[in-house]
């Protein structure tokens, strides 16, 4: 059996390669936090849905008439019962356009050592999450082939 023909197993190693390049970005924005005019940089996240299209032989389909589909996107919410909060502002409150809190330094350096630090958690995080769901798996195959 061919690990590498599941794509399960592909997708995990999608993200591994993925969480790997991230965090050597991220490690090269800290060895640079003290370079004059240096400016962090980031990878686009790895989206799962595209992931998942570019899987050959998954193929969605809609087995049941009240399951989503794209084009269910156009339901609108609406308010059923006066006490319940409203899906659309209704002047109580206003949006607030939330900022980037964190700024350039004097020497034009955007590196913020607590932000790169919390994007290296995250992605930490995100490495025990794909190991973790790779072992279950491997173990559940484990336990289907009888051994």
């Amino acid at each position: 059996m061919d690990l590498q023909n599941l794509s399960l197993y592909q997708m995990s190693e999608e993200k591994m390669r993925w969480l790997a390049q991230r965090q050597s970005v991220l490690s090269q924005n800290i060895a640079n936090s003290d370079t004059p005019k240096y400016m962090p940089s980031d990878l686009q996240p790895l989206k799962f849905k595209e992931a998942l299209e570019e899987v050959k032989g998954v193929r969605l389909t809609r087995t049941n008439e009240m399951h989503r589909t794209n084009g269910s996107a156009d339901v609108k919410m609406v308010k059923t019962n006066p006490n319940h909060l409203s899906p659309l502002a209704e002047g109580h409150s206003k949006v607030k356009e939330s900022r980037h809190p964190f700024e350039t330094s004097i020497d034009k350096n955007g590196v913020i050592l607590d932000e790169q630090f919390q994007k290296i958690d995250d992605t930490r995080q995100q490495h025990e999450q794909i190991t973790a769901l790779f072992k279950k798996n491997m173990s559940m195959l484990v336990t289907a082939l009888g051994k």
